[in-house]
C-alpha cells in the first residue's frame, strides 16, 4: 500500500501543472467568449488546444514557428477535409494523399515533426464534420486560427513556460561549480585532484562535481518533452552536459600538471597553468551565466564572430601560436595540449549555447566547396535521402496512407455520427515501430474506455451549459498537464474533454459510447497495420539502430578515404566522385540517425512510475547522447571532406577511427569494457582547420564509445546483433 501511494504521489509530482493551468486559462477564455458571442465553441477551443500541445519551451523563434505550423497547417487541412466531394472513391484517394504527404513531411523540419499528427487529425475533423460548404468550412477554419493565435499570445507573451528550466539550471550549476574551483586553482600555489588521495580538497571537489553532473543527467532525462531527440534545446543541453564532463577531466589534468610544475620548480609551466586555469574559469562562468537566464543579446556574443568567441577562442588561439616551448621545461608542451583540447571543448559549448537560445544549430560546414558543389536545401536533401524503402520514415508514411484509406472506407461503411474518431485514433496510435504502436494502443484503449465512461456519466448528469464549459476547461488543463508524462492518463482526460465539447444536445451520453467503440476499432486497425504492413524486424530496435549508426559512420569515413585517393584535379571529376562516393554514405548516416532518433524519442517518452531507476536513466541519457553526437560526427566528417584532403596526418588517423566505429557496429565480437581505450596520437604543434576537425572526430568517436559501453553494460535488452554481416546489409 505504501509503495502504491508513493508511486501515485511521484506520478502526480511529474505532472506539468503549470502548463495545465495555462491550458485551462486559454481554453476556458476561448470557450466562454465564444459562448457569450454566440459562436461555435468547438472550433475555437480546438484551435487553442493544439498549439499548447506542441509548445515544448525553448527558443521563442522555434516555439513560434512550431505553433504557427500547427495553426496554419491545421486550418488548411481542416478546410481540405471539409471540402472533399462526398464520393467514397474521391474521399479515399484524397485521404491517402493527405496522409502520406503530411506524414512524410515530418522530415522537412522539427516543426513538422511536432505538428504533423495534429494537422492530420484536423483533416479528419473536417472530413467527419457537418460543415461542407466553402463558406462554413472557411468560417470554422477562421475560428481555428483565432483560437490558435490566442494560444500563441498566451504562451509566448502573457504566460511563457520553459519545461527545460530545471535541466538548464542543473547544467548551469555544473559549469558554475567548475568555474569556482578552476578560479581557485588559478590562484593556488599547487593543487591536485588525484583520485587516490582522498584527503586532498580536490578529491572532494571532483566527487561533488561528479554528483552534480549525474544529477543534471537525471533531470534532463526526466524532462517531459515531445520528440526529445529532435528538440534543439534537449540536444544542446545534452552536448553542454557532455562537454562539462570532458572539462572535468581537463581540469583534473590541469591541476595535476600544475602540482607537478610546483614540485619541479618549473616557473614557465606554473605561470602557464595559472593563466590557463583563469582563462578557463572565466569562460565557464560565462557559460553558466548564459544557461541561468536568456542573454540580452540572445547569445550573439557566443556566435562565431561574437565578442565572447573572440575573447576566449580566437585570441587564445593567436596567443598559443606565438608561444615557444622552453627547452628545459618538459611540462610546458603538455599544458599547451591541454589548452588546445579545452579550446575545442569551449567551441562546442559556445555553439550549443548559441543554438540553445536561437534555435539555429551550427551548419555542417562553414566552408565553400572547392569544386563548386551545388548546395541542396536540407529539407529537400532529407526527402530525397529517405525516398527509399530502406527508410523507416517512408515506410511509415506509406503505412499511414494505407491506414487512412482503410479508415475512411470503414467510416463510410458503418455510417454513424462522429465516425471520424476512428481514423483519428488510428493515425494518433500508428508509430514507426510495432512495439510503440501496440503499447500506445493498449494505453489509449485503456484510457479512452475509462474516460468514455466518465464522460457518459458527466453528460447524463450535467445539463447546464455554463457548468459544462467550466468542466471542459478543467479537463483541458489536466489533459495538457499529463500529455508528455503518461499517455494512458492523458487519454483518460482527453476523452471527456472532447466528448463533452462535441455534444449536440444535453444528456447525449451515447456519444461517449460511440467514442469508445470507434477508438477500439481504430486501435485494432493500427495494430493490424503494424503487423501486416512492413512489420519491423529486430534490427530496428534501439540497440541495433545505434549499431547501424556506427556502421554508417564507419562507411562514411571509409568513403572519404577512398575519395581522397582519387585524382580530383578537375572540378567535374571531383563533383562526380563526391556524388558517387560521399553523397550515398552521407545519406546512409542520415537515414540511420533518423531511425535511431525515432527510437530514442520512444524511449524518452516511455512512462515511468516513481523515480526512474539507474538503468532507466542511463538508457535515456546515453541513447540521447549517442544519437546527438552521431549527428555531430556526420557534420564534422562533411567539413573534413572539404578541408582535409591535403593533410597526410588526417588521412593517417582516419583509418583507425573508422576501425573503432566498426567495433561499435559489431560490438558483439568486442568486449564492451575495451571500448574507448584507444590512445590518441600526438597532436601537431600548430593547429589548422583540418586538424581541428580531426580532433573533433576523435573526441566525438570517444563519446560514442563511452555511451555505447554504458548502454551495453546497463541495458541487457540492447544486446547487439550476433552476426556482424547483418550490420553491413543495413549500412
Amino acid at each position: 500500500m505504501k509503495a502504491a501511494s508513493a508511486n501515485s504521489l511521484a506520478l502526480l509530482m511529474r505532472f506539468q501543472w503549470t502548463r495545465g493551468a495555462r491550458a485551462s486559462v486559454v481554453v476556458g477564455t476561448s470557450l466562454f467568449t465564444a459562448h457569450a458571442l454566440g459562436l461555435p465553441p468547438a472550433a475555437i477551443a480546438l484551435g487553442a488546444f493544439n498549439p499548447l500541445l506542441v509548445d515544448n519551451g525553448g527558443p521563442y523563434r522555434m516555439r513560434l514557428t512550431t505553433m504557427l505550423t500547427t495553426i496554419v497547417g491545421g486550418s488548411i487541412s481542416y478546410m481540405a477535409g471539409a471540402l472533399v466531394p462526398p464520393h467514397i472513391g474521391i474521399i479515399v484517394a484524397v485521404t491517402m494523399v493527405a496522409a502520406f504527404g503530411i506524414t512524410f513531411a515530418r522530415l522537412v523540419s522539427q516543426q513538422m515533426t511536432s505538428s504533423s499528427v495534429l494537422i492530420l487529425v484536423l483533416y479528419f475533423a473536417g472530413l467527419g464534420g457537418t460543415l461542407h460548404t466553402f463558406a462554413t468550412a472557411s468560417y470554422a477554419a477562421l475560428f481555428v486560427i483565432v483560437g490558435g493565435l490566442w494560444a500563441v499570445l498566451a504562451s509566448l507573451v502573457l504566460w511563457p513556460i520553459d519545461s527545460f528550466r530545471p535541466a538548464r539550471q542543473g547544467v548551469a550549476d555544473c559549469y558554475q561549480f567548475m568555474a569556482e574551483f578552476t578560479a581557485n586553482l588559478a590562484q593556488a600555489e599547487a593543487a591536485s585532484v588525484s583520485e587516490a588521495d582522498q584527503t586532498d580538497p580536490g578529491f572532494t571537489w571532483r566527487f561533488q562535481q561528479r554528483a552534480r553532473i549525474e544529477q543534471a543527467r537525471a533531470t534532463l532525462a526526466g524532462t517531459a518533452s515531445r520528440a526529445p531527440s529532435r528538440t534543439i534545446r534537449f540536444r544542446n543541453l545534452t552536448v553542454l552536459l557532455e562537454t562539462s564532463d570532458m572539462l572535468l577531466a581537463r581540469t583534473m589534468r590541469l591541476s595535476e600538471l600544475k602540482a607537478s610544475a610546483a614540485r619541479l620548480s618549473l616557473a614557465p609551466s606554473l605561470r602557464l597553468a595559472g593563466e590557463i586555469a583563469q582563462w578557463l574559469a572565466d569562460a565557464e562562468a560565462q557559460i553558466a551565466s548564459a544557461l541561468v537566464r536568456r542573454p540580452a543579446d540572445v547569445a550573439a556574443a557566443f556566435a562565431r564572430d561574437g565578442s565572447l568567441r573572440l575573447q576566449f577562442v580566437t585570441r587564445r588561439k593567436e596567443k598559443l601560436a606565438k608561444l615557444q616551448v622552453p627547452f628545459h621545461d618538459p611540462l610546458f608542451a603538455h599544458l599547451l595540449r591541454e589548452e588546445r583540447d579545452a579550446l575545442l571543448e569551449l567551441e562546442t559549448a559556445f555553439d550549443a549555447i548559441r543554438a540553445l537560445w536561437t534555435g539555429n544549430e551550427p551548419p555542417a560546414s562553414n566552408f565553400a566547396s572547392p569544386w563548386g558543389r551545388d548546395e541542396t536545401p536540407r529539407w529537400l536533401d532529407a526527402l530525397h535521402a529517405n525516398w527509399t524503402m530502406e527508410s523507416a520514415a517512408l515506410r511509415h508514411a506509406l503505412r499511414t496512407m494505407i491506414v487512412g484509406g482503410v479508415d475512411v472506407t470503414v467510416m463510410h461503411a458503418i455510417n454513424i455520427n462522429h465516425g471520424f474518431w476512428l481514423p483519428m485514433t488510428s493515425i494518433i496510435l500508428l508509430q514507426p515501430f510495432s512495439a510503440g504502436t501496440v503499447r500506445k494502443s493498449v494505453q489509449r484503449v485503456t484510457g479512452t474506455i475509462a474516460g468514455g465512461i466518465f464522460a457518459a456519466i458527466l453528460a447524463a448528469a450535467i445539463a447546464n451549459p455554463l457548468l459544462m464549459l467550466g468542466l471542459i476547461t478543467v479537463l483541458a488543463g489536466f489533459t495538457v498537464a499529463t500529455f508528455a508524462v503518461d499517455y494512458a492518463i492523458f487519454c483518460l482526460f482527453l476523452t471527456p474533454t472532447f466528448v463533452l465539447l462535441g455534444l449536440r444536445h444535453p444528456h447525449d451520453w451515447q456519444y461517449a459510447l460511440i467514442r469508445i467503440g470507434t477508438t477500439l476499432a481504430g486501435a485494432l486497425i493500427a495494430v493490424l497495420a503494424m503487423r501486416l504492413l512492413w512489420p519491423e524486424r529486430a534490427e530496428v530496435e534501439l540497440g541495433h539502430l545505434l549499431q547501424r549508426c556506427s556502421a554508417a559512420a564507419a562507411n562514411y569515413l571509409q568513403a572519404l578515404l577512398d575519395f581522397w585517393q582519387l585524382d580530383l584535379r578537375e572540378p567535374a571529376t571531383r563533383l562526380a566522385a563526391e556524388r558517387r562516393l560521399l553523397a550515398p554514405a552521407r545519406r546512409a548516416c542520415g537515414l540511420a540517425s533518423n531511425d535511431a532518433e525515432e527510437a530514442v524519442d520512444r524511449v524518452l517518452q516511455e512512462p515511468s512510475l516513481g523515480r526512474p531507476t539507474e538503468a532507466e536513466t542511463i538508457l535515456r541519457t546515453e541513447s540521447l547522447t549517442f544519437v546527438t553526437y552521431l549527428r555531430r560526427l556526420t557534420q564534422t566528417i562533411t567539413t573534413l571532406a572539404l578541408v582535409g584532403r591535403d593533410s597526410p596526418e588526417a588521412r593517417a588517423r582516419l583509418a583507425p577511427i573508422a576501425a573503432r566505429l566498426e567495433r561499435l557496429a559489431n560490438a558483439s565480437v568486442a568486449a564492451p569494457d575495451t571500448l574507448g581505450r584507444v590512445e590518441e596520437p600526438p597532436h601537431p604543434a600548430q593547429i589548422d582547420v583540418a586538424e581541428e576537425q580531426m580532433q573533433r572526430i576523435e573526441r566525438q568517436t570517444a563519446v560514442l564509445e563511452r555511451s555505447a559501453a554504458m548502454l551495453w553494460h546497463s541495458s541487457p535488452g540492447l544486446e547487439p546483433l550476433a552476426a556482424p554481416e547483418q550490420q553491413q546489409s543495413h549500412a
